[in-house]
């Protein structure tokens, strides 16, 4: 599903190390997005602090995709990433936000489950929408190469 547009698959596109950073923020995103539910269930974070979190690390998320920038390799036919200038930016940018947020978490909330559970939701959150992020982009590229329709 993750490598498939119109009942098409174009895994064989992609370069194994992107196609291994996606799966690893896959797996990671998702034990966080468990880890988050359980934390839910259990008390230790309410539904909108969860939601919150959730929704500040969808856009966070999609945000940082751009830190890849994506082309095509004609001699290898398939899709790589590589980090380009304004990758560079964002990645800062994104480290100096964690910084803020964890400044504005010690001095908002006191109780150390509630900011895990929190920087769980938020960390979960943004490697799954990264990874939307970056197959919409890899999707694209694959359009404009005419391998996609």
């Amino acid at each position: 599903m993750l490598y498939t547009h119109q009942n098409k698959n174009f895994q064989q596109h992609v370069h194994p190390t992107l196609q291994k950073r996606i799966r690893i923020f896959l797996v990671i995103g998702g034990i966080s997005l468990a880890v988050v539910a359980w934390d839910v269930v259990q008390g230790s974070i309410t539904v909108p602090w969860a939601l919150g979190s959730i929704v500040v690390g969808i856009f966070v998320g999609w945000c940082t995709s751009r830190i890849f920038h994506l082309s095509w390799e004609k001699d290898g036919q398939r899709v790589v990433g590589r980090i380009d200038t304004m990758g560079w930016i964002v990645l800062a940018s994104y480290i100096a936000f964690e910084i803020v947020r964890s400044i504005l978490f010690q001095d908002v909330i006191h109780t150390g489950s509630d900011a895990t559970a929190i920087t769980f939701a938020f960390v979960s959150s943004a490697l799954l929408s990264r990874i939307f992020g970056l197959r919409g982009r890899i999707v694209k590229i694959l359009k404009t190469e005419k391998i996609l329709g």
